[in-house]
């Protein structure tokens, strides 16, 4: 990890900045700057982030597009690698377990005498009740037997009425099952859609029911796009710099809230 820090040190120092001077531009907490350079990863939260991080502190510093990418292949990389070590520590576990098991066996063989007492015992108690039941047919013996039960024509109809019944409920219940099934569907296409282009360089921050989704640099002619269910915010500097459509209508969010030169626009679901 230490390589990918070193790397964006070294173009940040080329180009005479600092790291205070960058988060104001890029919005990226200092701290978490100093843990990229570092190759301090862990105190980033969630993989996700980290590289969002890494493209767009790379983008702002004028990295070129292949060495972007060679840079989140190399962390990439180094994700696999820890994988691999834990599941090699998870199959060194499972070996260690499995050479235990003999042991156990061994120890299992002292009551190995008891396993022949329930054995015999079990096939007495077999013998036993053949033989009851050997005794119970012969006093059966010359005891009429009674004749089947024939149902008549009128319990045949209900037999079969009951039957039709049950066959319409069982249609009826699928068929409500498919229709709820169509409207959700129906309902999952017919999700609003936000749109945002990105004019010039610019930070942009989305909430969704006050939890934020998305915060970080739209560099210039980039954009971005979501499908929720849920009413969405959009926070960004003022005057803004992006477009903003939503349900391919475009939206004037300079009329949400601005204050500070930062405007929130509320987009309410449909």
């Amino acid at each position: 990890m230490k390589e990918i820090g070193n790397f964006l040190k070294e173009q940040r120092e080329k180009l005479g900045l600092s790291l205070s001077e960058i988060e104001k531009e890029i919005k990226i907490r200092k701290k978490y700057l100093q843990a990229l350079e570092e190759g301090n990863f862990d105190i980033i939260p969630g993989k996700a982030y980290v590289l969002g991080y890494i493209k767009n502190y790379a983008k702002f510093l004028r990295l070129d597009e292949e060495d972007i990418n060679s840079i989140i292949n190399t962390y990439k990389g180094y994700i696999r690698k820890e994988k691999i070590i834990l599941e090699e520590k998870k199959e060194a576990t499972v070996l260690i377990r499995k050479k235990e098991k003999p042991s156990t066996l061994k120890r299992s063989t002292f009551v190995f005498p008891y396993r022949y007492f329930y054995l015999i015992s079990f096939t007495v108690i077999i013998l036993i009740g053949l033989f009851w039941i050997n005794h119970s047919f012969r006093k059966a013996e010359g005891i009429p037997i009674p004749s089947p039960e024939i149902k008549t024509e009128t319990e045949v109809k209900i037999v079969e009425s009951e039957d039709i019944e049950s066959k319409k409920l069982a249609s009826l219940e699928q068929s409500l099952i498919e229709d709820k099934l169509a409207k959700e569907i129906l309902y999952e296409k017919n999700l609003p859609v936000l749109k945002i282009i990105a004019n010039n360089n610019t930070w942009i921050k989305i909430l969704s029911l006050e939890e934020t989704i998305f915060e970080g640099i739209l560099f210039k002619g980039e954009e971005i796009s979501w499908q929720k269910e849920s009413e969405l915010n959009l926070i960004t500097e003022y005057p803004p710099q992006v477009e903003v459509f939503y349900n391919d209508k475009k939206i004037e969010i300079t009329e949400g809230l601005i204050k500070n030169k930062v405007v929130n626009y509320h987009f309410s679901s449909i």
